[in-house]
């Protein structure tokens, strides 16, 4: 069967599983003529901040030439080039995943350009853009490895299926081609009822009966998402009621979502393609009387996901809240009394559209009649800062003579090559995207080129946190 150029797509997907052994450093250090005793002498390797020999990045760069020779495109394959970033040691044993999605395909020159993310369970180790050319427009050998179509929708795991919103999002995905993997505590009629709602629209369908109180249930349910291949999507609905303990909220809203995402996480990164979205609730934004142990479970699930947000959306994998108001439901109907609410229905699809958007906002608030977008959880205040008149820092001060407008933030997306989208605060090195010990020395270096500030040793070492580094930077504006 002949292969033709015009067949890729971007998000195609292909996924390679690899180790390396010292063997394979010999092998890599006869050919490259590399001994550096790092990569091979233990004694050496003690006395060095990795304890322990570590893998050659070119030795692990290796398979990105049997992904653009085999693979992307294969054959008629010509490699042009590309950039990489390592961002954690690799050390012989380690299981790695090579995860190669096509991010751009431009037809007229047949050129591809692949995101390559090396993986060691949820850990990113290296990221690369790679960029391959195919000198012929159809050949015959067949792909090394499968190809993934992720353009469609894959698999959505819902919690709370059983109930009315949960109910809800489980038909309104499943309409768009989802399939699913629902989770309730085994309720017969209401899983009966919603397992025949589904049956007519020919998707596949499958339940979990867990009850997410317990550590059991919670453990079964994430052992059930990491067997899923194709989990691209959680949607988090269940909580118990507004009476129950705090301890069955939390453990609900809170831990089973913590293990879900940690049993998810990897296959999701795998994919470079993924979200997490939780049902929040406006009694977080709201200081209800009775609410307050409600209030806090929801707001410990919006706080998770928010720095799960910040950590992976630069790999693809986005955690995402949306905050309905009072809805039409019958675990409301004893609190709610005659204030206006929403629909099931519509909650489901604002859901829907979170998990499909290209840059969905981190959370929304949705409302009878209001949609707003914003963000959930503590944000720094800008200090102000006072005008600089030195010379040399003009770029640094608008036009208008107002004061020095101080872009830490976007220095350190530009670095850091993090998606607008990416909340930096409470972020820092081992915390953001892409943010190592050789970021932290190129971000300390851009900062003083841009901005005409100097940094002392001492500083640039320890500032780690993006918070510290723009206050210090704005104190350092100041004074210059």
């Amino acid at each position: 069967m002949l292969r033709c150029f015009d067949d890729f797509a971007v998000g195609d997907l292909a996924v390679l599983d690899r180790h390396f052994t010292r063997e394979d450093f010999e092998t890599f250090a006869a050919l490259s003529g590399d001994r550096n005793p790092l990569h091979h002498d233990s004694a050496h390797a003690a006395a060095t901040s990795f304890g322990v020999p570590i893998v050659p990045l070119h030795l692990v760069l290796a398979p990105l030439s049997a992904i653009a020779g085999m693979i992307f495109p294969g054959e008629p394959s010509l490699y042009l080039g590309h950039e990489v970033r390592a961002t954690r040691p690799v050390h012989y044993g380690d299981h790695l995943r090579y995860s190669a999605r096509v991010s751009a395909v431009a037809a007229a020159s047949r050129t591809l350009t692949l995101r390559v993310l090396v993986l060691r369970g949820a850990e990113v180790v290296v990221e690369a853009t790679m960029r391959v050319q195919a000198t012929a427009e159809r050949w015959e050998r067949p792909a090394a490895a499968a190809i993934l179509r992720t353009a469609r929708p894959g698999r959505a795991l819902i919690t709370g299926a059983s109930g009315e919103i949960g109910g809800a999002i489980a038909w309104t995905l499943a309409r768009q081609g989802w399939a699913l993997l629902l989770q309730d505590r085994g309720e017969g009629p209401r899983r009966d009822a919603l397992r025949a709602r589904l049956d007519g629209l020919g998707r596949e369908v499958a339940f979990v009966s867990a009850d997410l109180t317990e550590a059991s249930g919670r453990a079964a349910l994430a052992r059930a998402a990491g067997a899923q291949a194709d989990l691209e999507l959680i949607v988090h609905a269940a909580s118990p009621g507004l009476r129950a303990t705090l301890e069955d909220l939390v453990a609900v809203n809170f831990a089973a979502l913590r293990d879900l995402c940690a049993a998810a996480l990897p296959g999701m990164l795998a994919r470079q393609k993924g979200r997490v979205i939780g049902l929040g609730s406006t009694a977080m934004l709201r200081g209800l009387a009775g609410w307050e142990d409600y209030s806090a479970a929801k707001s410990m699930m919006a706080g998770f996901l928010s720095r799960l947000d910040g950590q992976q959306a630069g790999y693809g994998v986005r955690g995402l809240t949306l905050i309905p108001g009072f809805v039409a439901t019958a675990f409301s109907e004893t609190v709610r009394g005659d204030a206006p609410a929403l629909l099931a229905q519509e909650v489901a699809e604002q859901v829907a559209a979170m998990a499909t958007a290209p840059e969905p906002d981190p959370a929304t608030v949705i409302e009878p009649g209001r949609l707003s977008p914003g963000r959930f959880g503590f944000q720094p205040m800008a200090a102000p800062v006072a005008a600089v008149a030195s010379p040399q820092r003009d770029r640094m001060t608008a036009g208008n003579g107002a004061a020095p407008a101080l872009d830490v933030g976007g220095i350190v997306r530009r670095v850091l090559r993090v998606a607008p989208s990416v909340s930096l605060a409470g972020g820092g090195l081992g915390q953001t995207p892409g943010w190592d010990s050789l970021a932290q020395i190129e971000l300390i270096l851009a900062l003083e080129r841009d901005l005409g500030l100097s940094f002392s040793a001492t500083e640039m070492s320890s500032l780690t946190q993006f918070d510290e580094i723009e206050r210090l930077c704005r104190e350092k504006a100041r004074t210059a």
